[in-house]
């Protein structure tokens, strides 16, 4: 239970850092905070979802 346990954790702590490059590349130089939305509009009855990057 103790090496399932431990072998747990390492699992997660290898998952963060792997995400931190991540969160990392989502700053710009110049101050600005990009992160990638969620756009949604209707068309035709159906609901049509896009991702956009919004910088602010």
């Amino acid at each position: 239970m103790r090496g399932l346990s431990w072998l747990l954790s390492c699992a997660v702590i290898v998952g963060v850092l792997a995400a931190a490059p991540h969160i990392a590349a989502s700053q710009v130089g110049n101050g600005k905070n990009c992160r990638l939305e969620q756009q949604c509009h209707w068309e035709n009855f159906k609901k049509i979802c896009v991702w956009v990057k919004v910088c602010r």
